[in-house]
């Protein structure tokens, strides 16, 4: 009796010892973060925020094996979009949880108004960031591509129309958070 006795509270010991579940922690990599207020959200709470030029993260709670997770940006980091790669999933399907995020600067586009060009053959330049050649009664342009925020440009005439001279007003700047359509084309006879 006395054996079986023992024998029953060594195997209760040892179970108690475990420490039931596997314990495992949500991180993952980061690319492209250069800007401040980045901030991830384990399971709609459980908020994280992650400093800029950081290339990984991990969350300060375990989950147990089988639960399941989901990562979610709460907020974008500055003038950048954040998208996550792989969101979800449960807990022990593999031995790390590594879920990706994947960050850009955002990029928006360059154009303006032109007034009076009646003839073909105006190109215009942006630095070496691309051309555009314009169709003679265009009432607006948009340089092609798009430019990440807080880059400079700064519109030429590369080439003239024929027959007329062209000018460009509010032709430099910075790149902001919006399109930028304040540059005119005014071109004369």
């Amino acid at each position: 009796m006395k054996v079986q006795l023992l024998g029953a509270a060594l195997l209760a010991a040892t179970v108690a010892g475990c420490g039931g579940k596997a314990q495992f922690v949500v991180g993952g990599t980061l690319s492209g973060l250069s800007n401040q207020g980045l901030v991830l959200q384990l399971d709609g709470g459980n908020d994280l925020p992650v400093a800029a030029g950081a290339t990984s993260f991990s969350f300060p709670n375990s989950i147990s094996y089988g639960t399941e997770y989901n990562v979610s940006i709460k907020s974008q980091p500055a003038h950048m979009t954040c998208t996550v790669v792989n969101p979800t999933g449960s807990a022990g399907h593999t031995t790390v949880i590594n879920v990706a995020i994947s960050c850009s600067q955002n990029s928006y586009t360059l154009g303006g108004t032109i007034k009076n060009l009646t003839t073909d053959g105006l190109v215009i330049v942006n630095g070496a960031n691309g051309s555009l050649t314009v169709a003679k009664g265009s009432p607006t342009f948009t340089m092609p591509g798009s430019l990440p925020v807080g880059t400079a440009y700064g519109l030429t005439v590369f080439t003239q129309p024929t027959g007329q001279s062209c000018t460009i007003s509010n032709a430099s700047g910075v790149m902001g958070d919006a399109n930028v359509t304040s540059p005119v084309v005014d071109c004369t006879p």
